[in-house]
């Protein structure tokens, strides 16, 4: 079995927590990197991630990147990759710091995971459709960039298909090109009044104006080892999945690659899905072990309960001695489709547990009252 130390990648770019945050983006842009380790005195402090920006991204790009890091989850150069897959999954971090002796030695996201094991038995079986995201959202050439941002925020997609007025794709949107454009203004254009009074909001420019146009084909039919070689090519985190008229039927993303290999199922057999703001497996399994009553008995309830989605976001102003947070929770069919219940406005509250039993307890009765219908 294949090892951290074996596939990691050792060259790792770093950075201080003084540094502001408009080098870091410069850091990320110029190396084809979306997540930089955090360091002070040669030790892990944190990590920065472009999601972390672009929840923020009004912050001003003189701040430092203190101000937004997070710390994430570690592994050693031994840990298994199953482990690390789950790990990932689990927290919802796309890059994990390889540590040892309190050092920084090296990097595994699920590009390095998977282009390792391209060739693998369990990826050549799989098709396309098998692990696309179906319920998608496009974006129209002249919607606001400030559309494509919100959308990617709340559901964690890198990168948008953007249609034509015949509905046929014309191209994509990516954060990153979100993020470089908005540093990159000067900073009387982010939001401010520029010298004539005029005041200039760079979301409002249309999505055609940043979107990617030289994207590759990917089908349904098309075999996952086949699309992740394209999209690597492309040097892409995924790309949109169309139909012979060029009309967008879904998303293919290595995440979902990922999700499909490992399984990760809470023992009543409901899978539990995490994004948005990462934590750490100590407290995935807090969450699961605090809410096992409640899964007990929607799985009691609605015997078709296949799949919970979790999204828990951090709210600007948080700090952290009072975080304070925001949770959506959907109870699907089948993992990732199939809607149940979800929670159409979302919950807030300073205590992560207590927000999480409220929406969980409400649901519950959504669900009872849902299933008994039937």
């Amino acid at each position: 079995m294949m090892l951290a130390k074996d596939i990691m990648t050792k060259k790792v770019i770093t950075a201080s927590p003084n540094e502001k945050i408009k080098k870091i983006v410069a850091k990320m842009e110029k190396n084809g990197i979306n997540e930089i380790p955090i360091v002070k005195n040669n030790k892990l402090v944190g990590m920065i991630t472009y999601y972390d920006i672009l929840d923020f991204i009004r912050v001003d790009p003189e701040e430092k990147v203190s101000t937004l890091m997070i710390m994430p989850p570690t592994i050693s150069p031994e840990t298994p990759i199953n482990t690390i897959i789950e790990l990932m999954l689990k927290t919802g971090v796309e890059a994990v710091p390889v540590v040892e002796n309190d050092k920084v030695v090296g990097l595994i996201s699920d590009y390095d995971i998977l282009k390792n094991m391209l060739n693998s038995t369990k990826i050549k079986k799989l098709k396309v459709r098998d692990v696309m995201e179906e319920s998608i959202k496009v974006l129209k050439e002249d919607d606001p960039i400030s559309l494509a941002r919100r959308i990617m925020r709340y559901n964690r997609w890198p990168k948008l298909p953007v249609v034509g007025a015949d509905g046929r794709l014309v191209g994509i949107i990516t954060s990153m090109d979100i993020l470089k454009t908005f540093y990159k203004l000067p900073k009387e254009k982010m939001g401010r009044e520029d010298r004539s009074g005029i005041s200039v909001n760079p979301l409002m420019m249309p999505v055609k104006a940043l979107m990617r146009t030289n994207i590759p084909e990917i089908y349904p039919k098309d075999g996952v080892h086949i699309a992740l070689k394209k999209i690597f090519d492309a040097q892409l985190k995924g790309a949109p999945v169309i139909d012979s008229n060029r009309k967008v039927i879904g998303l293919f993303e290595r995440w979902r690659v990922l999700d499909k290999i490992v399984e990760r199922k809470f023992k009543e057999g409901v899978w539990l899905n995490f994004s948005g703001f990462p934590l750490s497996v100590e407290t995935i399994e807090l969450i699961k072990e605090y809410l096992s009553s409640d899964i007990r008995k929607m799985k009691m309830i609605c015997k078709d309960l296949k799949s919970i989605d979790i999204h828990i976001k951090k709210l600007h102003g948080a700090t952290p001695e009072k975080w304070n947070y925001e949770v959506h929770v959907h109870l699907r069919k089948k993992a990732g489709k199939g809607e149940i219940v979800t929670s159409r406005e979302p919950w807030y509250g300073y205590n992560l547990m207590f927000t999480l039993q409220d929406a969980f307890s409400r649901l519950l009765a959504q669900l009872e009252k849902k299933c008994k219908k039937r």
